[in-house]
């Protein structure tokens, strides 16, 4: 008998349009330019418990794949362990940062969630938090306040948009991966099939490739995006 998670992950990623397979160019294509500048250090350190300068360009780059408001990376896709020094660095040693960069089925998908849900999002990232938690949610767009002392489902304090405080009722257009689209790490508690918009098509690793191209010198700073009061 299948368990409601199962079910609704079945139902909703059968409903995403497959995405198309990448052609060897296409692979090669991920890390195309030859060298680009980092200017500070990256690490995946603490990745599944709090901001990470990895992360947040990771996110960054999901939420220009989406074309949209908010980009949601989940600590699952990122080796905790990265680290990729500052200097004249290869985009492969980038993209290879993602654990699962060789998948091409995990691509990034877009959703239109409302406010509510979006603080629903925010309170299932932090809810294990100081402990580490594969859903705790590397954003881009987004910014949340928390208290880690406060009971579980209470923890938020602010979730903001754009420089703005998040409204209940507005509709958001939020990029994401794949799994998570799908509802995988409990957050099938938060949206449904109907919430899906789209498939881009394009898989974590060539998102963050092009992100990449499009970027002579990379500066990403762990930037308060999350913090806790």
């Amino acid at each position: 008998m299948k368990t409601p998670l199962i079910a609704f992950l079945g139902a909703a990623l059968a409903a995403l349009p497959p995405a198309a397979p990448a052609s060897p160019l296409a692979l090669k294509d991920k890390g195309s330019k030859e060298s680009l500048q980092v200017q500070t250090a990256l690490s995946g350190s603490g990745v599944a418990a709090g901001e990470t300068n990895l992360g947040d360009l990771i996110a960054d780059a999901v939420r220009q794949t989406g074309k949209a408001q908010v980009g949601l990376v989940s600590a699952d896709e990122i080796n905790g362990k990265a680290q990729v020094s500052a200097g004249k660095t290869d985009p492969s040693a980038i993209i290879g940062t993602l654990r699962y960069a060789d998948d091409l089925s995990d691509t990034v998908v877009v959703l239109s969630l409302t406010g509510a849900q979006l603080i629903k999002v925010a309170e299932r990232s932090v809810s294990r938090a100081p402990q580490p938690f594969d859903g705790f949610l590397q954003v881009s767009g987004l910014q949340i306040r928390y208290s880690p002392s406060q009971p579980e489902g209470k923890r938020v304090s602010l979730v903001g948009v754009g420089g703005g405080e998040v409204e209940a009722g507005k509709t958001y257009r939020v990029a994401t991966t794949r799994p998570i689209a799908g509802g995988s790490l409990g957050y099938f508690q938060i949206w449904n099939q109907k919430d899906i918009a789209e498939d881009t098509g394009i898989s974590l690793a060539k998102s963050l490739g092009e992100y990449l191209n499009a970027h002579k010198t990379i500066s990403s700073a762990v930037e308060g995006r999350i913090t806790t009061k």
